[in-house]
Order: structure tokens, then C-alpha cells, then sequence
């Protein structure tokens, strides 16, 4: 049989095999549920990061390295800036090596003295002892010749001066020797160790001024505007660029006042995002400020979100259009689904509903639906959807209408 031929019999059932001849995918399934629910409504909101730093120089100096571009990802505490420090760098190479002195003589002092240096002021006494039994000697041999007439008065006095020196020279080398005994006296280590620190924190205050003059992001975030360039003077206070933190985001609502008052913090939002429209947004009420534009009578309400960053880029950036719906009508009755369970990039939102075959499987159905307000984690749904409905919440990414499914009961 010819080769072609054979492949083509053995993998032509592979292509003729239709949903249900494939083996249940498995998923995992909820059932939708009806709850009291305030009726909702949409209002257009604005995306801000957040938090945005207007990073500026501690410090005066010329800006010799500025690495950053606008759009750029910054960890927390990396460097978007320099400053010319070769001046602090040579000061503290001075500063250093003086605080290596001092604490040398810290640590001699502390040592205490050496035996060597005992040692040779005991042989300092030692020989001003042997001088001292020379010098009294001669002065008595003087004395006796004196008597006697055979030597001068004069010769009698340099001997009694030249022992007397001795004397001192030899208490002078015995004060020596009890001081190399007792070692440095605590107040010296104390002025030692004074000089040390000052010097300690001469190092420190020039280290500051080195850290000041690199420039280091506050947070994680992304690079929004430049305020310099590399190589213009920066002055102290002077701006270098805007960082905006975008792996979390808030949404700025104006509600009027007759809507407001049905809000608290906490609650579910869902928004709906121009520039993301294939992709289901839960935010959660964070902050009802209690103060109105008196103009519109319109109070500022925030929601935050977490932000998708896909490719290296947040998803959702400051400045776009956003619409949350919020439950501030009156209250009905309405059909929630887990957020999961939506299926959004294909127009009009779908769910999968499930329809038991036996227990544990079944076939899935494509029902596309319209969307309302968030609650508990579930989104509002109205269409062909009933309470106790299954619909797939995990796995519906793979699925296709009419495949077997088998789930959990």
C-alpha cells in the first residue's frame, strides 16, 4: 500500500470526528443565582494612576547621567539620575583614610602597652640605678680626698650635682615605667573614641550628600514626562521627572448628590474601559469624598483597580475613559454570575451554559448576554439565563458550542 494512502486512512477519522466524539472537557461549574438588587446605573468616570511623584534633586549639581525615557519601567529605588560628585567622592577618600588613623590609635590605646615597650622602660631604670651606685660612690671617694687635702672643693660639688641629676633622671624613668604598667588612661581612650565618631559621622555627611546626588525613583511605576536633559545645572528643589504608579489604578466618579447616598465603601463596581473592551473590570469603592463641586452638586467618589500588564506595559493608563455601573436604583430582583464565567473579545459578552446529558457531563450552549452591576464577586446578567442555570466559570476559554463537558456535582 503506498504510504500517502496509509496516513490518509489512518488520520482521515481524526478529521471527520465531530464535538461529540472527543472525550468530556473538564471545567468547573456555578449555578446563577437571583438576588435583591439595586437597580444600576452608568456613569462616566476617569483613570488616574495610583500614585504619581513629581521627583525632584535634593541637591544642587549638573546632571551628568539621566538614563530614563519616557514610558520606561523603574523598580523601587533604582537610579534615574546622577549628578557630578567627583569633589564628595575625593573628600570622603580623605575623610576615610583620617578615620582609619583614628581608629588605629583607638585600638593602640585600647591594646594597652606593649611588653616591649615595658620592658625597655625597666631597662631605662635599670641603668639610671647603676649610674646612681657609680655616682654615690664617687661622691663619697670625693668626700675622703677632700679631708685630706688631695682634691678641691669644686670636684666635690660637681660630683654631688651629676648624682642628684641621676636621682631625677632615674625618679623621671620610674614614673615612666609605672605609666607604661598601668597602660593609657581612660580618659585618653575616651578622647579617642570621641575623635573616632566625629570623624564617623564626617563620612556619614558626606555619604548623605553622595546618596543626594543620585536620583532614585520613590516607587515602582512608569516614567509619564522628563522635566531636563543630561548635562543642564540642576538647582536644589528642581524637577527631574513623573513616575505614576499603574499596577494598581483609581477611578474618579462624579455621582450627583441624589445617587450618592445609596454608595458605601466597599462595594463591587464593574467598568467597562473604551480601550479595553474585551476584558471584565471588577473595582471596589474605596473613598466617597464628602464634599461636593458646588457647581454641579456632584460628589468625587474612587474606586480602585487592579491594572493588567501585559508585555511589559499597564493595560490601563492615567487619563482614559471609564463607565461604572453602580447599583443606585431601585431594588428588583436580578440574575448574577460569577465575573469568571463571562467570556468577553467576541463582541456582544457570552456565557456557557451547561445542559446535564447524565451525571457529571453535559453540553455547553453560547448565550450571549448584557451586562449591569457587580456584586460580591458575581456580575448582573440579563438574557436566557434562569436562577440555578450551570454556567462554566473555569475552562470556558477552550470550549466551543455543543462540546461535552464534565464537571463536579
Amino acid at each position: 500500500m503506498p504510504l500517502l494512502l496509509f496516513l490518509v486512512q489512518v488520520i482521515a477519522p481524526a478529521w471527520t470526528a465531530t464535538a461529540a466524539d472527543l472525550p468530556p472537557t473538564p471545567v468547573v461549574v456555578a449555578a446563577a443565582e437571583q438576588v435583591e438588587l439595586a437597580a444600576s446605573q452608568s456613569f462616566v468616570g476617569t483613570v488616574f494612576p495610583a500614585r504619581t511623584s513629581d521627583v525632584g534633586s535634593a541637591v544642587d549639581g549638573r546632571l551628568v547621567s539621566f538614563p530614563i525615557v519616557d514610558g520606561q519601567h523603574v523598580a523601587a529605588g533604582e537610579p534615574i539620575a546622577e549628578l557630578l560628585r567627583g569633589m564628595l567622592e575625593i573628600e570622603r577618600s580623605g575623610a576615610a583614610a583620617e578615620l582609619e588613623r583614628r581608629r588605629q590609635v583607638l585600638a593602640e590605646l585600647r591594646a594597652g602597652t606593649r611588653p616591649e615597650d615595658i620592658a625597655q622602660a625597666r631597662a631605662v631604670v635599670a641603668g639610671f640605678d647603676a649610674k646612681l651606685d657609680y655616682a654615690k660612690s664617687r661622691l663619697a671617694r670625693l668626700t675622703r680626698l677632700v679631708e685630706r687635702g688631695t682634691s678641691t672643693a669644686d670636684e666635690l660639688h660637681d660630683a654631688q650635682t651629676e648624682q642628684r641629676q641621676i636621682e631625677a633622671q632615674l625618679a623621671g624613668a620610674r614614673a615612666a615605667l609605672a605609666l607604661a604598667e598601668a597602660g593609657p588612661r581612660l580618659e585618653q581612650i575616651a578622647q579617642a573614641a570621641a575623635a573616632v565618631a566625629t570623624q564617623e559621622a564626617e563620612v556619614e555627611r558626606i555619604d548623605d550628600q553622595l546618596g543626594k546626588h543620585t536620583i532614585r525613583a520613590p516607587f515602582a511605576g512608569w516614567v509619564v514626562e522628563r522635566f531636563t536633559e543630561q548635562g543642564q545645572w540642576v538647582s536644589r528643589g528642581g524637577l527631574i521627572a513623573r513616575i505614576a504608579e499603574l499596577d494598581r489604578v483609581e477611578i474618579e466618579i462624579q455621582m450627583p448628590e441624589l445617587s450618592v447616598g445609596s454608595l458605601a465603601p466597599g462595594i463591587d463596581v464593574r467598568l467597562e474601559i473604551d480601550a479595553a473592551p474585551h476584558q471584565t473590570w471588577i473595582g471596589r469603592v474605596e473613598k466617597i469624598v464628602p464634599q461636593a463641586d458646588l457647581l454641579s452638586r456632584s460628589f468625587p467618589v474612587k474606586v480602585s483597580l487592579e491594572n493588567r500588564i501585559v508585555n511589559g506595559q499597564p493595560v490601563l493608563r492615567g487619563g482614559l475613559l471609564a463607565r461604572a455601573w453602580l447599583p443606585v436604583g431601585n431594588t428588583g430582583t436580578a440574575i448574577v454570575v460569577p465575573k469568571d464565567a463571562l467570556v468577553l473579545g467576541a463582541g456582544v459578552p457570552f456565557v456557557f451554559a451547561l445542559d446535564s446529558t447524565g451525571p457529571g457531563t453535559g453540553a455547553v450552549r453560547r448565550v450571549e448576554v448584557g451586562l449591569g452591576a457587580a456584586v460580591g464577586g458575581n456580575v448582573e446578567v440579563r438574557g436566557a439565563i434562569e436562577p440555578g442555570q450551570l454556567v462554566v466559570v473555569r475552562g470556558n476559554e477552550r470550549l466551543r458550542p455543543g462540546m461535552t463537558v464534565s464537571f463536579a456535582p
